[in-house]
């Protein structure tokens, strides 16, 4: 009878440890960013709907135009002298922000692997100021005055991040999808920089549009508590008095 011996399980002790995995360099922080939207995977589901909402808006600002006879004019805004005030003081500096924090966050990260402890003040910054400077922007800038001063600024924002991420993807990125060369690390923060200031003012001419809708919706509501003009002369119509007379 032959000697039976169950098989061992085979343990490998010399296998080599798996490489730690790399970020590419287009991904700055780990936290869900402006940035992380328009450069990861779903860049061509966002883009569609963000122009088929704007078109909705746009359709619907019109059509509000239309029934309140103000489709060419740039009505004033509602407290017009506080959001202008907040618009030069607090929404322009915000994008100033954003552009610079974004800017000198790409060009830290984009020669690491991994984000330090150092990047997490631009980190903080930049999405900060991005939030308040969209907000404070669309809500109280020009673009406000008009749905197509919002559909124009919508259009040159999403017009301008397209030859920037052409820039970006000329870059000499190396295998590990790194920046070594200093020029090209200020050239990736100057477009991430630019890049951040174009998506929010694209998203700051949306909520402009929306902010316009909503005016002009509660000026035609508010219409129909007035006495209308006449048609024909624009005055208010004659009031006859007890002695038959008008005035």
């Amino acid at each position: 009878m032959s000697d039976y011996r169950p098989l061992q399980p085979i343990t490998r002790t010399d296998a080599a440890p798996e490489p730690p995995a790399v970020r590419p360099a287009g991904i700055l922080w780990r936290d869900v960013t402006p940035l992380n939207a328009i450069l990861g995977n779903h860049a061509s589901v966002i883009l569609v709907l963000a122009v088929v909402g704007i078109a909705l808006l746009a359709g619907s600002a019109g059509m509000l135009d239309f029934m309140s006879g103000t489709s060419r004019i740039l009505v004033p805004l509602f407290f017009e002298r506080r959001r202008l005030t907040l618009f030069v003081f607090v929404g322009l500096p915000a994008a100033f922000v954003v552009m610079l924090a974004g800017g000198t966050l790409g060009a830290l990260q984009s020669g690491v692997a991994e984000a330090s402890s150092s990047t997490r003040f631009w980190l903080w910054l930049a999405n900060s100021a991005f939030v308040i400077g969209v907000v404070v922007c669309g809500v109280c800038s020009p673009l406000a005055r008009h749905w197509g001063l919002g559909l124009m600024g919508f259009a040159i924002g999403l017009g301008a991040i397209v030859p920037l991420l052409a820039v970006i993807s000329a870059l000499n990125f190396d295998e590990a999808g790194l920046l070594t060369s200093t020029a090209d690390r200020c050239v990736f923060g100057v477009a991430v920089g630019l890049i951040l200031t174009a998506a929010g003012g694209c998203a700051a001419s949306t909520i402009a549009m929306i902010a316009y809708i909503i005016e002009r919706t509660v000026l035609l509501l508010d219409s129909r508590h007035h006495t209308p003009l006449a048609p024909s002369t624009g005055e208010l119509p004659a009031v006859t008095t007890q002695g038959g007379s008008s005035s």
